[in-house]
């Protein structure tokens, strides 16, 4: 049984409160857990950011006395949830020890294969604070310094080729088609990545002789999600994520999609125009939706939608689903009977989204329809 977790959400300077759109993976991936029986699943978190060093870092130039970074980390994202989306039992960092041992394993296995390498890199760097620059950056982005300079130093390299950045089997429920979107965006990725970043908070590499260094952010979010499928004993887990953020990750994450018999794949959906949410006002109101209607719609309904609609819904769809959603909501009860859940559970696990728009097997899990298991996947 496949094991949906929510593609590490960046801990920016958001709440879910202002930016409902952040949480469209983790609900999505709590509603798909919630029908196939599932326990809950932890909310997953990169905490790995340039911007989140510069913060940490202009606290204690301030006068602050911050907490220590994991603690720090820790406080914002929980300022992040609202009583419609408390926080889980558990949050997952990609900074946590059990992932960073992981990352290690992982790496070291594959320098042993030859699939990654150590090798000296020519780069431009910040004369100031010696954080990486870009090959056309012209200032840092970590200290503002403008005095660049080349620096040859060890880095963590891959190699990858135009058979490497195929989405092929590695999209959960599409196996044979082609995003040729992602497969684009991927053909203008580098055909050397570096590994390592200069970061003052991740997995560190030091373990490697590459001392002051961290593994990639991009490559941590995927053993994030590998530690999590480890954790719960789920040998299929999906990552719930957009197109463009997979675009944006997939090349980083070759080599570190599968372990050990657990294998980590893509479940893409697309992006709900929540910011258009108060146009439906009125019809709300002429409807008599209830609140607790309005958020199974928002939070449960929406985010199936997003699963279905890979490519996003437009703001003139949310009027038509609102309409067919109370249609099914406040139509005659849907026994969830075995046969029914049965045939859900196969399309969820297989990744089939038709049944979305089947009022009949729609009904039977608008509301939570099993009770959650305490049994590992």
């Amino acid at each position: 049984m496949v094991l949906f977790l929510n593609g590490p959400i960046q801990n920016s300077d958001f709440t879910f409160h202002n930016t409902p759109g952040k949480a469209v993976g983790l609900r999505l991936a709590s509603t798909l857990n919630g029908i196939l029986g599932l326990p809950e699943a932890p909310h997953l978190w990169n905490t790995v950011m340039l911007a989140g060093d510069v913060l940490h870092r202009d606290q204690v130039h301030a006068g602050f006395a911050p907490l220590p970074r994991r603690s720090f980390e820790h406080a914002r994202l929980m300022g992040k949830y609202t009583p419609d989306l408390p926080p889980p039992p558990e949050l997952i960092t990609d900074a946590e020890p059990a992932v960073a041992t992981l990352a290690l394993d992982m790496i070291d296995t594959r320098l042993s294969r030859g699939s990654l390498r150590i090798e000296r890199r020519t780069l431009q760097e910040c004369a100031s604070c010696g954080h990486m620059i870009g090959p056309v950056a012209t200032w840092c982005t970590a200290c503002g310094g403008a005095r660049l300079r080349t620096h040859r130093s060890r880095h963590l390299v891959h190699d990858l080729t135009d058979a490497d950045l195929s989405m092929s089997g590695r999209v959960h429920g599409h196996h044979r088609k082609r995003h040729r979107h992602v497969d684009a965006m991927s053909a203008q990725v580098p055909r050397c990545l570096l590994l390592s970043r200069t970061r003052s908070h991740g997995i560190r590499l030091d373990p490697l002789g590459l001392d002051g260094l961290v593994l990639d952010p991009r490559t941590g979010l995927h053993v994030t999600v590998l530690s999590a499928a480890q954790k719960a004993g789920a040998t299929e887990v999906a990552m719930t994520a957009t197109t463009r953020a997979v675009s944006h990750i997939a090349a980083h994450g070759l080599g570190f999609t599968s372990w050990r018999g657990h294998r980590l794949r893509y479940a893409i959906h697309g992006h709900i125009p929540y910011q258009e949410m108060p146009a439906l006002e009125r019809m709300y109101t002429f409807h008599g939706v209830t609140a607790r209607e309005r958020q199974v719609f928002e939070a449960r309904f929406l985010p199936l939608i997003a699963w279905q609609n890979k490519g996003g819904t437009h703001p003139a769809q949310l009027a038509p689903l609102l309409k067919y959603f109370l249609k099914v909501h406040r139509g005659p009860p849907v026994s969830a009977d075995a046969g029914r859940l049965d045939r859900i559970r196969e399309e969820v696990g297989r990744g089939g989204t038709s049944w979305v728009m089947n009022k009949h097997l729609l009904a039977a899990v608008m509301e939570e329809p099993v009770e959650r298991t305490a049994n590992r996947v």
